[in-house]
């Protein structure tokens, strides 16, 4: 690809969906660019290029969805989600065994297994799951990596990226020559297409947010603006988990890192967000703080624990 084609692709990336790429990332683009034209049968590089700059909506859509890097795998890391089943599920089990209610995006979740593999967790380490109310949401930019996902339909390869074999029997079937998602698994989960530059739609929070490999595409501006924007749909001292040397802009204004677990924040309380005073009955001493969560007021704001001082008791 001519250098002067690759920088009007980047110039449409940074314009549609916000990637800042540079010359370091050419050797990636243009080989993807080059398996694209010939999948579409185009004679060369440039006569795609020429298409493109005729304003051409669902070509150029196709070309970042191409151009997506989307390299991924169940239970990658599994250091980040063994401290997410053996520390984090419990603390988030513990915080909400009242309302019984879990919410946790997967943010750029490419194909699914991500998403796949947190739902799983969630199966094998939250006590009688099936009396939860459970939400899982996976969304991603590329339309064919959703539509993956939707199916949860892997191959043998696929599925035995980060999985044994007890995890594949317990969470799988086989079905039209590959491995089939269990439905028990499937109900927590809802995939979704979204762009990060677009406006939230989501009107709930969540618990966790898992938002990995996925803001270091962004300018430094743009990275702290995103953050915000995602930090706005966390719930009060919820979690968030970035990928392994991810250096993000503005990351310490929302959040603060959790001691001992790797690629893990925990969300700051804005004094904004500083809870209600105390109510207390002046004849019994109780207060909202020292209530039992199965009788404490859902609409009484209580603040979390930070995570770093619970786990040093």
């Amino acid at each position: 690809m001519r250098k002067r084609d690759y920088h009007y692709l980047l110039g449409l990336l940074k314009e549609n969906a916000g990637w800042d790429f540079n010359d370091d990332e050419y050797f990636i683009l243009d080989k993807k660019m080059y398996n694209f034209v010939r999948e579409k049968g185009y004679a060369s590089v440039e006569e795609l290029i020429a298409e493109l700059k005729m304003g051409q909506k669902a070509l150029l859509w196709q070309v970042i969805e191409a151009l997506t890097l989307s390299e991924t795998s169940f239970y990658r890391d599994y250091k980040v989600f063994k401290g997410f089943e053996d520390t984090i599920l419990p603390h988030i089990r513990e915080l909400n065994r009242g309302a019984k209610k879990l919410r946790i995006w997967s943010l750029g979740c490419s194909s699914g297994q991500e998403t796949y593999s947190i739902a799983i967790a969630v199966k094998n380490n939250l006590l009688n799951v099936g009396d939860w109310d459970i939400k899982i949401i996976g969304t991603d930019l590329s339309t064919a990596s959703v539509t993956k996902a939707q199916r949860g339909l892997y191959n043998q390869f696929e599925i035995q990226m980060g999985l044994n074999a007890r995890m594949i029997i317990d969470n799988f079937h086989q079905e039209r020559g590959g491995w089939m998602i269990n439905d028990d698994v499937l109900e927590m989960l809802e995939f979704r297409r979204y762009n990060l530059l677009d406006d939230l739609t989501f009107m709930e929070k969540f618990d966790i947010i898992f938002c990995r490999n996925v803001l270091n595409f962004f300018d430094k501006e743009m990275q702290r603006s995103l953050l915000e924007k995602i930090y706005t749909r966390q719930a009060e001292g919820g979690f968030l988990y970035l990928g392994y040397n991810e250096n993000i802009s503005g990351l310490d204004e929302f959040y603060e890192p959790v001691t001992g677990m790797p690629c893990l924040y925990q969300a700051r309380v804005m004094p904004a967000q500083v809870s209600a005073p105390v109510i207390q009955d002046e004849g019994d001493g109780v207060t909202d703080d020292n209530m039992p969560s199965f009788v404490r007021p859902v609409n009484l704001s209580y603040r979390r624990p930070v995570l770093s001082e619970t786990l040093k008791k």
